[in-house]
């Protein structure tokens, strides 16, 4: 198991994934490209010693001064409640760590999706009482996250 940075090459499989699994909530393959260019950090997580497989990926973006905004966050359904979230998130977090002046780390999560939900709330990750309504474009509505960084 091993976390990379995304890069070009990564698109058509990046894309892939995200529409598998977000449907009509996926970014757009133009979007994912920006993305890959214009990131604070875009890491996946690749399984396999000889054929590597992207199992996930991370997407963040410092959209203020003292403001990371994970803006994507994604295992494969087969690979999920193993750790390998934790393992990739908890990554993530270090990187945003590195980052100068940050004070906080928000995203926004489906109200339905209770697996991401417990993921984020174990690494103390506090959820908005305001409700996002309708904030994907497929109707459903969304929690706001905040994690203050030390």
């Amino acid at each position: 198991m091993e976390i990379k940075k995304v890069n070009s090459r990564d698109l058509k499989k990046i894309v892939k994934l995200e529409q598998n699994i977000f449907k009509k909530n996926a970014i757009s393959k133009d979007l994912m490209e920006k993305l890959i260019q214009n990131n604070t950090f875009f890491l996946k997580l690749e399984i396999g010693k000889i054929r590597k497989q992207i199992i996930g990926f991370i997407i963040g973006i410092r959209d203020i001064k003292e403001r990371v905004n994970i803006v994507n966050f994604l295992i494969k359904p087969k690979f999920q409640n193993k750790g390998y979230g934790s393992y990739l998130l908890q990554k993530a977090i270090e990187e945003v760590k590195k980052l100068a002046e940050i004070k906080k780390i928000v995203l926004n999560v489906q109200i339905s999706n209770s697996t991401a939900i417990k993921l984020y709330e174990k690494f103390n990750f506090k959820r908005d009482p305001t409700i996002l309504e309708n904030y994907y474009q497929s109707g459903e509505s969304a929690y706001l996250y905040r994690l203050l960084i030390n």
